[in-house]
Formats: structure tokens, C-alpha cells, sequence
């Protein structure tokens, strides 16, 4: 028996960070880094950061200096509240910051996928704080769905919050390409309900250029602008 012709592609599914926009590429993001403004070094703040602070990423902590207290009292507990409060109004603003000004070339990118007929959506890990600022950027307007872990209690890699993607956009996973920059084990995760998972490399390259190798392993596809994405939709509906 014949394997079944695979699905016709109809939906385009983003990560936000180091995907769509990055801090690290945001020209005249105002302010400092948490760390820098903390006092602590920035391997104890990313550590701190994405391996130990689900808390804020699932909605139990909301409150702007309730984060930054989690996540700066892991590495030193004597970090005094002004400091605390301070950190967190900086991080607020350079996120909105850095939602409301994306990389050149991304908004573009987006939306030649949205008038190629494609629906978009979105699956991001990102705790309150970093959220906020989304609905009013022009990236939130060409978006079906908008999926925010600290929203909806889930994180990435669960499979729940790639479920509730599909569900809806009212698809199956074998009808969406999941574009990612492969952090919290995403691009697994995302094939494991049949995604067509792509790893992007286009902000990665100068983040951390040493998880493209191994996040390149766990994926078919790789592309190194989203204006790749497009060509690459071509190829796999032929």
C-alpha cells in the first residue's frame, strides 16, 4: 500500500523570540539587560532565566518585580528590592520596545506569507512582562492566533500548547509548517503533532551560534531568513 499524499500546507506557525524579533536585534532598545542592571553575569541570568523559572512562563507569577525577584534571588538573594523594581520597569519597556520595532524586513516577511493565502499564528513562551506589550505592535495585526504560554498554562515543549494552536486554527498538524528558533525543544515537540518543523537561524546566528548544531540534528529543514519560508512551502507542496 502507497503512503497518503501528504496535507496541503494552510497555516504558518511562529515563535516570537530570537524568531520574529530578538532584543539583540533591536537598534535603540532603551535601557540596559536584566543582568547588567542586577549586577550578575549574564550566563547566571540566562541559566536562571530559561531553566528555572516556569512560574512566571505558566501564569503563576504575573506581577513585573515578582518575576524579576524569581528569577535575580535563584542567584543572589541579597539583591535589594529598588534594584528589583528597577530592573523590572527597564525589562518592561525594552520588551514592549522590542515588539513594537522587530528586525528590518520581518513585518514584510510576515505578511507576504498572510497574502500568499496562508494563516499565521503564534506559540511563544514568555512570561507577562514580555507579553504585554504584543497587542499593540503591528506583528499582532497579521496574526489568526496568538498563543502566549503565561496565558493559557502551558509551556513549550508541551504538547498541550501546540494542541491548542491547532485546535484553533482548526487544523491538523500535518497542515502547518512550525518555524522556530529550536529553544525549549520545540521543534521536536511541534513534529511530535505532526508539524512540519523548521529551525531558523536568522537571529540564532548571532544569539547563540552554538545550539545551531545541535537543534540543525532534531529538524529536515533549516532556513536562514524567513524569506525562506515561502520557497520552502513551494517545494514541500509539490
Amino acid at each position: 500500500m502507497s503512503n497518503p499524499a501528504p496535507l496541503p500546507l494552510k497555516a504558518v506557525v511562529f515563535d516570537l523570540f530570537t524568531t520574529l524579533t530578538s532584543l539583540s536585534h533591536t537598534p535603540g532598545a532603551p535601557g540596559r539587560n536584566s543582568h547588567e542592571t542586577l549586577g550578575i553575569s549574564r550566563e547566571e541570568w540566562v541559566e536562571a532565566l530559561f531553566n528555572q523559572s516556569r512560574e512566571r512562563l505558566i501564569g503563576e507569577i504575573t506581577d513585573p518585580v515578582d518575576i524579576i525577584r524569581d528569577i535575580a534571588w535563584k542567584i543572589n538573594p541579597d539583591i535589594d528590592e529598588e534594584l528589583l523594581g528597577q530592573t523590572a520597569r527597564e525589562r518592561r519597556v525594552r520588551f514592549r520596545y522590542c515588539l513594537e520595532n522587530p528586525p528590518e524586513g520581518v513585518i514584510d516577511s510576515v505578511r507576504r506569507i498572510r497574502e500568499a493565502g496562508y494563516r499565521i499564528a503564534l506559540v511563544s513562551n514568555a512570561d507577562a512582562m514580555e507579553a504585554e506589550g504584543w497587542e499593540g505592535s503591528e506583528l499582532a495585526s497579521l496574526f489568526d492566533v496568538s498563543i502566549f504560554s503565561c496565558r493559557v498554562g502551558y509551556m513549550k515543549p508541551e504538547p498541550e500548547i501546540f494542541r491548542l494552536c491547532l485546535e484553533q486554527l482548526n487544523l491538523s498538524g500535518g497542515e502547518c509548517l512550525y518555524v522556530g528558533d529550536g529553544g525549549n525543544d520545540e521543534l521536536i515537540a511541534s513534529a511530535r503533532e505532526g508539524m512540519h518543523a523548521v529551525l531558523t537561524t536568522q537571529f540564532l546566528r548571532t544569539t547563540r551560534p552554538e545550539k545551531i548544531p545541535e537543534r540543525e540534528k532534531t529538524v529536515k529543514y533549516r532556513i536562514d531568513d524567513l524569506n525562506e519560508i515561502l520557497p520552502l512551502i513551494d517545494r514541500l507542496s509539490r
